[in-house]
């Protein structure tokens, strides 16, 4: 029900007409101007005065694009109803504009319609940002679908597919309508893998949010070849109501794993027959012998060279890969959610307003009709007014988390400093932990790891800053692995007493100072360094172990969670790419990663 605006109180009135973007009228039965206010005679270009007597909608749709509007409103007004529409015209400067148009009937004391108060709000901004979000999301879709993977979603309960990606197609050779089919999926999946498919679909699916398994896949030309399903499972209010996923092919990583083998076996054939040729030899020619041992020794030194360059090989390509993935997707994040972020102040403002306006009605009109009290009783009017500032806000805490997000990803990829800069470790020390927030969260099975940071006052650093952040990831995941399995061995007294912690320090070393730790000590260069102490007091390591956490290929792990590349690789990018130190001591309930590295690297002449 629209209250007659004669009857407002005059300063409320009087300050919703001289509102710049609120355009006001009052019009007759047929839509004749009666009154306007100041911001509708401006955006018309008429003096209020000569705006009397005219239509309105004539006056507002002048110079519009497109005027498919006019039917509509003739029939809504020979009703006597109300009306409302989206109205797109070009401003006086030729720049497109968007009007929101709502028209209340004003009616007499038997009950008909007289007159007709209009209001007109510029929802221009807001068809833009919807514009750009449909940009985006267009923009997201093609990202996805020119990868070399099948992005795909599937109903939780039939595991029928409702969207797969159109890589399907080059990929498996099958029509996308084929996908959709039911049992399509299942039908596919060699014999011999479905029921680990139905497991994992059926079961882990209930435990885990996110799964990857392996299996094969029938093409369309009858070949069967090994695909990787990378699964996510989408919950609400804890029931499963969809799956989300990539199927990557990975036939030619089985085919070369296969390849690999037989090298393998060739060579360690070939070196059981040089031994038994050293055996025969060894009676005959003593001096033969030491050389032949002596070149098997270089022979398995070289390959074992050649294996590790390989594996850092691939290790370095797939996190540089990573991180142009983790850049570009940041970025395509950034823009929208800038966007969103900068327009919350605004529309809380604007919320504000309206919430102020509405307790000025309910003052100078305790007493609705009560046609209008069911309304208010019906919408909750009083918990929205009190829920929606916090809805705004809670609004505005997501929009700068997403920031936060993005600005650690783009910090932890930093594919613009490949090359040796001046860093603050710090930055990189807190991307990582931000990408490893939802390993340090408590959730099912495992209890919150706590992150205490203890920062010294660090000047800015010289060295590869990308490679030093994958090396605080790597320290960090074997922390966080040694923890949750050290909880899952304690009582629930036993974590509250004594919870799993993390413990990063940094300091500023300059000139020749010895660095302390338990029983163990060792030297800094005589330059300025800078020390960084990565803290668990998970069950700590034996000293067997410890011996050997560096050593390619080395892992404690369980096949299929560690390739032992990890420590290896993190310990030629602090020895040999910074010319620093890398050392563990561990003792029960205390483990202990020292990283020690020159506030400026050694420049070395070519």
């Amino acid at each position: 029900m629209v209250v007659n605006s004669l009857s407002l109180p005059l300063t409320m009135f009087t300050a919703l007409a001289n509102r710049a973007d609120l355009l006001m009228a009052l019009t007759d039965r047929s839509g004749r101007i009666q009154w306007v206010n100041g911001a509708l005679a401006k955006r018309a270009g008429i003096t209020a005065e000569l705006l009397i007597g005219k239509k309105f909608f004539y006056v507002l749709t002048s110079n519009a694009q497109i005027n498919i509007q006019q039917a509509y409103i003739r029939e809504q007004l020979l009703k006597g109803e109300s009306f409302k529409f989206e109205l797109f015209y070009l401003s006086q400067q030729q720049k497109e504009h968007c009007l929101l148009v709502d028209g209340q009937p004003i009616h007499n004391a038997e009950g008909i319609t007289s007159q007709y108060a209009i209001m007109a709000n510029d929802i221009t901004l807001r068809k833009l940002a919807e514009k750009d979000l449909e940009q985006t999301r267009q923009r997201l879709k093609r990202l996805v679908e020119s990868v070399k993977l099948v992005p795909w979603e599937a109903d939780a309960i039939t595991h029928q597919f409702t969207y797969v990606g159109p890589q399907a197609i080059d990929l498996f050779g099958y029509e996308l309508e084929e996908w959709y089919e039911p049992e399509f999926w299942y039908s596919h999946i060699h014999p011999e893998d479905l029921l680990q498919v139905l497991k994992y679909h059926q079961v882990t699916s209930t435990e885990q949010d996110d799964y990857i398994v392996e299996y094969r896949l029938l093409t369309a030309d009858g070949k069967w070849v090994w695909v990787k399903d990378i699964v996510n499972v989408v919950r609400t209010q804890k029931e499963i109501t969809q799956l989300l996923g990539f199927i990557i092919d990975i036939s030619d990583a089985y085919r070369q794993a296969a390849q690999r083998k037989q090298i393998e076996l060739s060579l360690q054939e070939a070196l059981s027959k040089l031994e038994q040729a050293n055996q025969d030899l060894e009676t005959r020619v003593h001096q033969r012998t030491i050389a032949l041992s002596k070149e098997k020794e270089k022979l398995e030194k070289t390959l074992q060279q050649l294996q590790q360059a390989q594996s850092q090989l691939i290790q370095s390509e797939k996190m540089s890969s990573l991180g142009q993935l983790v850049a570009g997707v940041a970025h395509e994040i950034n823009n929208p959610v800038n966007f969103i972020y900068g327009n919350l102040n605004p529309a809380t403002e604007y919320v504000e307003d309206l919430l102020y306006l509405l307790q000025c009605y309910q003052q100078h009109y305790p007493n609705p009709t009560s046609t209008l009290q069911a309304e208010i009783e019906e919408i909750d009017l009083d918990f929205i007014i009190d829920d929606l500032p916090r809805l705004l806000s809670s609004m505005k805490v997501g929009a700068n988390r997403i920031r936060e997000i993005v600005l650690s990803l783009r910090t932890f990829s930093r594919l613009d400093e490949a090359e040796v800069k001046e860093v603050n470790i710090h930055d990189g020390i807190d991307s990582t932990l931000m990408i490893l927030q939802n390993r340090l969260k408590p959730k099912t099975g495992y209890a919150q790891i706590q992150v205490i940071q203890k920062y010294g006052q660090l000047p800015l650093v010289e060295c590869y800053a990308g490679q030093l952040n994958q090396v605080f990831m790597n320290i960090l995941v074997n922390a966080i692995d040694a923890l949750e399995e050290h909880d899952q061995k304690r009582s629930p007294q036993e974590i509250i007493e004594n919870p799993s912690q993390i413990t990063i320090c940094t300091e500023f070393r300059e000139g020749e100072k010895e660095i302390q730790s338990g029983e163990e000590s060792y030297t800094p260069n005589s330059a300025s360094s800078i020390v960084i102490r990565i803290i668990d007091n998970g069950p700590g390591i034996t000293e067997a172990v410890c011996n050997r956490l560096f050593d390619p290929f080395f892992t404690t792990k369980s096949i299929g969670k560690g390739t032992g590349l990890g420590l290896s690789i993190s310990y030629q990018i602090i020895v040999e790419r910074h010319q620093g130190q890398l050392e563990c001591y561990s003792t029960p309930g205390h483990t202990e990663f020292a990283i020690m590295i020159p506030q400026q690297q050694i420049k070395t002449k070519v």
